[in-house]
């Protein structure tokens, strides 16, 4: 994954992985704690990429505007993205998303925290609201 720009503060950011699978990640905001028992995991336990997504989550791209909702059908987010044509044909194409979050506001805060392991990881299934 690389990081080129910064969207701003507390705003997420489309990646794709190496292998294309789409990534938004999405600083912290009291709003959306990571809560483990919903199936968000660590670096200790984050399945690897591309494993079945957590089937209670599911989140919806409605243009540039993606919608994530809890097991329990409450909202965690509903906001525009920075997607790009290439992100939105990856979320079509393989119908899942990784979701990144932790302890940073911003992409510059990003690195620190991925390197000292405080990252959490959620794949949630995904679809575009004009597709399949």
């Amino acid at each position: 994954m690389e990081i080129v720009s910064d969207p701003g503060p507390r705003r997420p950011w489309p990646e794709l992985l190496s292998d294309h699978r789409p990534v938004l990640v999405l600083p912290a905001d009291p709003g959306r704690l990571p809560v483990p028992e919903d199936g968000w995991a660590d670096r200790d336990t984050a399945p690897a990429p591309g494993t079945d997504p957590n089937s209670g989550w599911s989140a919806v791209l409605d243009g540039y505007w993606l919608t994530v909702r809890r097991p329990s059908g409450t909202v965690w987010f509903d906001g525009e993205t920075a997607a790009t044509r290439e992100w939105i044909r990856s979320v079509r194409a393989h119908g899942t998303l990784l979701l990144i979050t932790g302890p940073f506001t911003n992409v510059f805060d990003f690195w620190p925290a991925a390197a000292t392991g405080q990252l959490f990881f959620l794949t949630t299934p995904i679809r575009l609201a004009d597709g399949p």
